[in-house]
């Protein structure tokens, strides 16, 4: 039993901080490809400079 001082050999493991930033850069790297098929659905007609644009303000925006 601790005596208040905490001692890391006695904590438990903790891989949900892992798990979190995994299950995070997963969803991030969708909704990069989800915003890439809105693009090309309803804007067909813009450049591919556009689309780069666009999609690099939305990437800044996620993080």
């Amino acid at each position: 039993m601790s005596d208040g001082n905490f001692n890391r050999a006695l904590l438990p493991k903790n891989e949900l901080s892992a798990g979190l930033r995994a299950g995070k850069a997963q969803m991030r790297a969708k909704a990069e490809q989800a915003f890439k098929d809105i693009l090309d659905t309803y804007f067909p007609d813009i450049t591919d400079e556009q689309k780069s644009a666009a999609l690099s303000d939305f990437k800044q925006r996620l993080r």
